[in-house]
């Protein structure tokens, strides 16, 4: 036998040992009797931050605490909860061995939770762990860096009772990684393999009855199969095949049943490129009229880009040149998800506010179709558009989480996607970075909230193996199902989202062509990422990353002593080098600090 456990779903009624569950925030909660032990060697900055967080605590809770620092006291306490403060604890150290026992650490500047590593800089931390004296109790570690966020703290934390560990971000502040322990020393569990310690021993229950899906994946694959084919050579601007793509999406709008904003689909204007001269472009838009005469005029927007690269412009990697980019993923699936949720609301919904579809052109030249659409939106709708919801790269979810990018435009979307990951069962992670990824950029410029739903990077961007069948049908339901939810709400609230991004109006160098980076080192990042840095979620392989010996979950903190806190600044310091440059790339690798020397490649 491998392992054996005793009603490991509790179908028993019958009182369970406290090793059968793991530690949580609520057995720390539920005390009334604590002991707050804080560091006596912090800074005088830090330590005010933690008397202040523990006098507002006291404040707020009614049940009874004693305070001391470490030096005042030989060991902790014994018959009380013990609240261990802040990472020069001298007790902290105690706190970091149970913490070892679920795969999680304090190294350095950083915290790990299994594969997640975040920087102790401007987070705040709660820990759970059972008292190695008395497993009836649990024992706290809390450590705080902002004083800001104590409030938020304080009216938060008593929501996630049944989470063994939190992470918040910001003066907010943001909740950015919560979960529980697995449990290790049941009573009720005999291991008799050590490589089966992990192995589930829940029996899967099927539901009495499934739901069919409201999208079809099999239209949604027939629209990418379509959009991605050779026949359309990659849709590439100023192209006769970009034309019939547009005209394909305009025949769904119509056929579908929803109307043209103004006289037409077509929302079309001239543009000029340095390199192209003069260039007819078109968005195509419909729409679902609001029902209530004081919404209908400020719609919400859903949006997806469907020009790519044609034969490789603006951007193409060498070797590649006059190739079809057949642009599958990127953004052929946003496209399919778009005219699915067309499809469906125009049947099912009368929503108060207008709902406007549209898709756009010249988004891989610089955003022009949706700075355009921006600009000139008050020329058929007088109010202000409540949010964006923008559907780019949305192909391959498999059993990923859905990111959601520029999630710091409204503060509402951290509830909206909580909403969604109960509703749907799609669980959803928000990229608080402030990323110019896609489309939503310009609605962001104009102080617009806007979000980008894209399942992940891949290896095959901006690459003519970007193709039909890599594309995962199902993904594409649960991002139609997430979308649906988000915009269904949207179109129905009363009031506006408070804006909380960085509106930087569009100047004329940004209407430019992207400004594309030559350089590369090979790796693709990790999105989901909320630390300080560029964390690596794979390396390709024969890139100069991984001649250089990059490695998957690095995290690079600089480049040539210049400091990369996030992967707009990597981007763009990487953009200041040219393939064949030797770069020296500061790597924090497993909580230690290394310089690797790289030799960058081409793009």
């Amino acid at each position: 036998p491998l392992k054996l456990a005793v009603d490991p779903q509790y179908d028993v009624f019958r009182i369970l040992d406290p090793l059968e569950v793991p530690p949580a925030w609520s057995k720390i909660l539920a005390s009334k009797e604590n002991l707050i032990v804080l560091p006596s060697n912090a800074d005088e900055g830090r330590n005010q931050v933690y008397q202040e967080f523990v006098k507002q605590w006291q404040e707020a809770d009614n049940d009874n605490f004693e305070v001391v620092f470490d030096n005042e006291i030989d060991a902790l306490s014994t018959d009380k909860t013990n609240w261990i403060i802040g990472f020069e604890n001298k007790y902290a150290e105690q706190m970091n061995a149970s913490l070892q026992d679920y795969n999680t650490s304090i190294k350095g500047d950083s915290v790990t939770f299994g594969k997640q590593s975040i920087t102790k800089k401007n987070h705040s931390f709660i820990c759970s762990v059972f008292d190695a004296n008395d497993f009836n109790k649990n024992m706290a570690f809390i450590a705080l860096d902002n004083e800001a966020s104590i409030p938020g703290l304080i009216r938060k934390l008593p929501h996630y009772g049944k989470y063994s560990y939190l992470a918040f971000e910001g003066d907010e502040p943001v909740n950015v990684a919560k979960g529980q322990w697995p449990v290790l020393n049941s009573p009720m569990v005999r291991v008799f393999d050590p490589n089966a310690q992990n192995l589930k021993m829940t029996e899967k229950r099927e539901a009495l009855a499934t739901l069919a899906p409201v999208f079809s994946e099999r239209r949604m694959l027939k629209h990418i199969e379509y959009l991605a084919s050779d026949e359309l050579k990659g849709r590439g601007l100023g192209t006769p095949e970009l034309d019939n793509a547009a005209a394909y999406i305009a025949g769904k709008f119509k056929e579908y049943g929803l109307q043209p904003m103004g006289n037409s689909y077509y929302q079309e204007f001239a543009h000029t490129f340095s390199d192209k001269g003069e260039l007819q472009m078109k968005n195509v838009v419909a729409v679902i009229p609001g029902t209530n005469e004081k919404l209908k005029d400020s719609p919400v927007v859903v949006s997806a880009h469907y020009d790519h690269l044609g034969l490789g412009w603006p951007d193409v990697r060498k070797g590649n040149e006059g190739k079809i980019h057949h642009g599958a993923d990127d953004n052929a699936s946003g496209v399919s998800v778009l005219l699915e949720l067309a499809k469906t609301l125009a049947k099912t919904v009368k929503p108060k506010r207008t709902i406007i579809f549209v898709a756009f052109t010249g988004e891989e030249a610089g955003l022009i179709g949706s700075r355009y659409f921006v600009d000139h939106l008050k020329e058929y709708y007088q109010g202000d558009v409540i949010a964006d919801i923008n559907l780019d790269t949305d192909g391959r979810l498999f059993d990923n989480k859905l990111m959601v990018i520029n999630s710091s435009s409204a503060k509402e979307w951290k509830f909206v996607f909580m909403g969604t990951d109960y509703t749907t069962g799609v669980k959803t992670d928000l990229i608080t970075q402030d990323l110019d990824a896609s489309d939503q950029v310009a609605f962001i410029e104009k102080g617009i909230p806007a979000v980008q739903l894209f399942s992940g990077p891949n290896e095959d961007y901006h690459r003519p193996s970007d193709t039909y069948d890599k594309i995962d049908g199902k993904g594409l339901v649960k991002v139609a199902t997430v979308a649906k939810e988000v915009l269904v709400y949207l179109a129905d609230r009363d009031t506006p989202f408070e804006y909380t991004g960085k509106a930087t109006p569009a100047t004329q160098s940004m209407e430019k062509p992207k400004t594309i980076r030559k350089a590369s080192t090979g790796s693709i990042p990790d999105f989901s990422y909320k630390g300080e840095g560029v964390k690596i979620s794979s390396v390709i392989e024969g890139s100069p990353g991984e001649k250089a010996g990059l490695l998957k979950d690095d995290i690079i903190t600089a480049l040539n002593g210049e400091k990369v806190s996030n992967l707009m600044e990597y981007s763009n310091a990487l953009k200041k080098y040219q393939p064949g440059d030797v770069v020296e790339m500061d790597v924090l690798r497993n909580g230690q600090e290394e310089v690797i020397s790289i030799t960058l490649g081409e793009r």
